[in-house]
């Protein structure tokens, strides 16, 4: 009898589990919240919101005003330059991360997992010191 047109296929063995999946996008979220945090912390410490002491010194002056620039664009686009940018490479790290884990539980599809019955072939020792042999 051949299935159905709609049955879904077995999953591969080697796809990460959900909870590695939930995991991954929670250090990803993380990550990127962190990268924010410390976009916006940047252009704060560079960005003026009062004038600079020699500004106010001159205000003295009739006819001077000091001007101080707004930062919200600025704060804004560290903020995002900062979550893009450390969200991309935890997800580069996550991926890789995920790639090497199934790799190391390496499940072809439609083979056993355990090896076959019988005498184990014989497991040659290498030589310790000396030249190595001719080929």
């Amino acid at each position: 009898m051949s299935p159905a047109p709609f049955d879904a296929p077995d999953s591969h063995p080697n796809l990460p589990r959900r909870g590695a999946l939930a995991l991954m996008f929670a250090a990803i979220v993380v990550c990127g919240l962190l990268g924010g945090a410390i976009g916006y912390g940047l252009v704060n410490t560079s960005c003026p919101s009062t004038p600079t002491v020699a500004e106010q010194l001159i205000e003295v002056v009739p006819g001077y005003h000091a001007h101080t620039p707004s930062c919200d664009l600025k704060l804004l686009g560290g903020a995002l330059a900062g979550t893009i940018i450390t969200a991309a490479g935890a997800g580069v790290v996550a991926a890789l991360m995920l790639r090497a884990q199934s790799e190391w539980q390496v499940h072809p599809a439609g083979r056993p997992t355990r090896p076959a019955p019988g005498p184990a072939p014989p497991v040659r020792k290498p030589r310790s010191g000396g030249t190595p042999p001719r080929t």
